[in-house]
């Protein structure tokens, strides 16, 4: 009994170091190819003001990558005709067109550094979507780590004499919010669409719902974006230096989609809790890269107030799990 027990935990322990390096490698790219996207995204702006132009080419610079994989066979494709793919992922690419784009023009608008506090909201609005539209209840621990977040965010918005309610309501603020929203309405629509069952039948894995995702999102933002910037947008570019703004557009792009991949690849090798740490993980390192690279740097109110804020996030991890627990 003794050798079985020992041969188990050696075969655990075995077990958990192999993951351990493919989950580093991982973690490596989600963060840094996330951070240099935000970095190399605020550079393009700063350089070409036009977001929704921006962030269209982003979403072509995915699909010049996902595209090449299908069609090379060195990622087998999903098993999804047009009229599924139309009725599944076009709302969901709405949704998340909508959302990178409102994105883009927060990191366009204002610093980085405050738009992500904003988005540290994220666990508030899936809950209550999560409430209106999947008749999910939160726990009272699960409201309870709401209240540090919102806490947390309204500190870094706030100056020495109150809360500076004119920086929560200003452009980067809102269309950070709209981000959010959208993203959490995407994910509401994916839960609803598509089943363990579905996926499994057509090979829908992370990446490749991902890679789905970003060619219906490319699509549906195609227009949009014409309309209210294309004509503006493409007589600026004449008169600057067309192959930097490009060539920024085309990286951060290209990062953005990388992101995305790894994130789903570490979610995936992560429990629920680990997954809230690695989130709020993210986040710091976003704020330190835009602090390094950007020059940003915060004051000791929005260092202080975004902690609280990510605090909340891990505890809103943590609340999940617990009531997963119970439920089961």
């Amino acid at each position: 009994m003794v050798a079985t027990r020992s041969g188990r935990s050696k075969t655990s322990a075995d077990a958990a170091e192999s993951t351990l390096v493919p989950l580093a490698l991982n973690l490596l790219g989600w963060y840094g190819c996330n951070a240099f996207f935000n970095v190399l995204n605020k550079e393009a702006l700063n350089r070409w003001p036009y977001p929704w132009a921006v962030a269209w080419l982003q979403l072509v610079a995915g699909v010049a990558i996902v595209i090449p994989l299908w069609a090379s066979g060195l990622r087998a494709p999903p098993k999804a005709d047009l009229q599924f793919v139309a009725r599944t992922f076009g709302p969901i690419g709405a949704l998340h067109a909508g959302g990178h784009g409102a994105q883009v023009v927060s990191f366009g608008a204002g610093s980085v550094f405050m738009a992500h506090v904003v988005k540290a909201l994220e666990p508030i609005v899936g809950t209550v979507i999560g409430y209106l539209f999947l008749g999910s209840t939160p726990s009272l621990m699960t409201n309870l780590s709401l209240v540090p977040i919102v806490c947390g965010v309204v500190y870094a918005a706030s100056k020495p004499g109150g809360v500076d309610f004119g920086g929560l309501t200003s452009l980067p603020a809102r269309t950070a919010l709209v981000s959010t929203v959208a993203f959490a309405f995407a994910k509401v629509l994916a839960k609803r669409q598509m089943s363990p069952k579905v996926k499994k039948a057509r090979n829908l894995d992370g990446a490749n719902v991902y890679g789905l995702l970003t060619l219906c999102s490319c699509v549906c933002l195609a227009v949009p974006a014409f309309l209210l910037e294309g004509a503006a947008a493409y007589d600026a570019l004449q008169s600057t230096d067309s192959m930097i703004v490009l060539s920024l557009v085309a990286r951060s792009g290209a990062l953005y989609y990388l992101s995305n991949e790894f994130s789903f690849r570490v979610l995936g090798m992560l429990d629920p809790v680990s997954q809230a740490v690695a989130n709020a993980a993210k986040r710091v390192f976003v704020l330190a890269a835009a602090a390094v690279f950007l020059g940003e740097v915060p004051s000791t109110r929005k260092i202080v107030g975004s902690c609280v804020a990510l605090l909340g996030v891990l505890g809103y991890g943590l609340s999940k799990r617990d009531a997963a627990k119970k439920n089961r």
